[in-house]
């Protein structure tokens, strides 16, 4: 079983313009703020879900976690980037 935490500071208020330039552009300080702020649980990590906990994790959310509790099959290493042989019939 696998359990991954994506931690920000717990107090992170002030934004790395440098790092979020593209979001900050698009989404403003006050959402970037609250995204800083988010705790999210993903469910579902076949090839779209893990492409979007990647994403999320990359966008500076306070926490992701990940859960599906279905085993990885041969066919799902085409369309996961996470995923090696080994990890076949083991959980996501």
């Amino acid at each position: 079983r696998r359990q991954f935490q994506f931690m920000a500071s717990p107090m992170q208020t002030d934004i790395d313009e440098g790092l979020y330039s593209r979001q900050l552009y698009v989404l403003g300080h006050e959402a970037m703020r609250r995204m800083q702020a988010t705790n999210l649980l993903l469910v579902g990590l076949k090839g779209l879900g893990i492409e979007i906990g990647k994403n999320l994790a990359l966008a500076g959310v306070k926490s992701l976690t990940l859960h599906d509790p279905e085993a990885i099959t041969l066919p799902e290493l085409s369309s996961q980037f996470y995923f090696t042989e080994s990890d076949v019939g083991q959980n996501r």
